[in-house]
């Protein structure tokens, strides 16, 4: 599957990126 972040910009890209990443952990422990 696939996880789409919508789009933006600066700091909130990166909140973005962490959001996600901490997500992904989270669903494939």
């Amino acid at each position: 599957w696939e996880f789409q972040v919508g789009p933006s910009v600066g700091i909130e890209a990166g909140d973005h990126i962490w959001c996600a990443r901490y997500l992904l952990e989270r669903i494939t422990e």
